[in-house]
């Protein structure tokens, strides 16, 4: 058994000169079979073409997040991507630019972030959900279906930008405003609006299998976890040792986040399908920590 301590990395899904930000949407074992590798991961066919990368201007820095086309005029993303100093409250002179591989850069021009959003980790990590306005419309996609709920045991797609690897070591790549990644996991956990996720080691037998199964990293932060193509969650956070086998991924469920988005936005979305969520608890001491990538000053 390791002797390192239990470490939870909240991952923005933010990039520092390509160190920190996750596109991490992982590669299983790069020796194990079926051989896999972070190109196999690429979203080759664009079927997640509403997945995009985003470029954010704060406090002199740039960072990189992915985020959720809802509509022609909003899009979906972590509240943190906005939210630098940790206070709730959208960061003042915030710019953010939309990167849609295929379509171009869009420029946001308004941001809201959750009511009930009080920073990263200041004290929990709940409602860590923003929405950014694009007054000019952005391109028609076919965009994810609205209104479903999250439940325990699906099996979801994980969608985003940002750096990659293999599971038996970590991180191997840089991210980027174009290589769109994508996974899939199994839901364990669903525990008062934050679900999560285990990344299985393939040699175990367990998981979904090499070439299938993966988990967020830095960067990833606001992008889609889906189920059936229905927008269900929004990955924010990672828990363990940089995107190695056994480690845990996770995000908000939007089951109960339904009301705020129509509310903010105006979009006409369908009652949530009801779902069992389970309280899942666990003992011991949790240590939260967010990477924050910064490309220049």
């Amino acid at each position: 058994m390791s002797s390192r301590l239990p470490v939870i990395f909240i991952v923005l899904l933010l990039w520092f000169g390509g160190i920190h930000q996750v596109s991490a949407i992982l590669a299983g074992g790069e020796f194990s079979l079926p051989a896999d590798s972070p190109s196999s991961r690429l979203d080759a066919e664009s079927a997640y073409s509403f997945v995009g990368a985003l470029e954010i201007s704060a406090n002199g820095y740039l960072y990189h997040g992915s985020a959720t086309v809802l509509s022609r005029n909003w899009v979906l993303t972590a509240g943190h991507n906005v939210d630098f100093n940790d206070d709730g409250l959208v960061d003042d002179g915030l710019g953010i630019h939309l990167h849609l591989p295929g379509y171009g850069s869009y420029s946001a021009g308004s941001f809201s972030i959750h009511p009930d959003f009080t920073g990263f980790g200041n004290p929990s990590i709940r409602h860590d959900l923003s929405l950014l306005y694009f007054e000019d419309p952005l391109p028609d996609l076919l965009f994810p279906t609205l209104g479903n709920s999250l439940s325990l045991n699906d099996t979801v797609a994980l969608v985003g930008f940002g750096r990659s690897g293999y599971g038996d070591y970590g991180y191997t790549t840089v991210a980027s405003l174009m290589d769109r990644r994508l996974g899939f996991n199994v839901i364990d956990e669903l525990d008062d609006g934050l679900y999560r996720y285990d990344f299985d080691d393939p040699e175990t037998g367990d998981g979904l299998g090499n070439t299938v199964e993966t988990i967020i990293g830095p960067g990833d932060s606001g992008g889609a976890l889906l189920v059936d193509g229905a927008l269900v969650g929004v990955n924010t956070f990672t828990e363990g040792y940089g995107g190695r086998f056994g480690d845990f991924g996770g995000g908000i469920a939007l089951t109960d986040e339904w009301a705020w988005i129509h509310e903010t936005t105006g979009l006409a979305i369908p009652e949530p399908s009801s779902a069992l969520l389970l309280l899942i608890g666990s003992g011991g001491l949790i240590v939260y920590r967010r990477a924050r990538l910064r490309q220049r000053k």
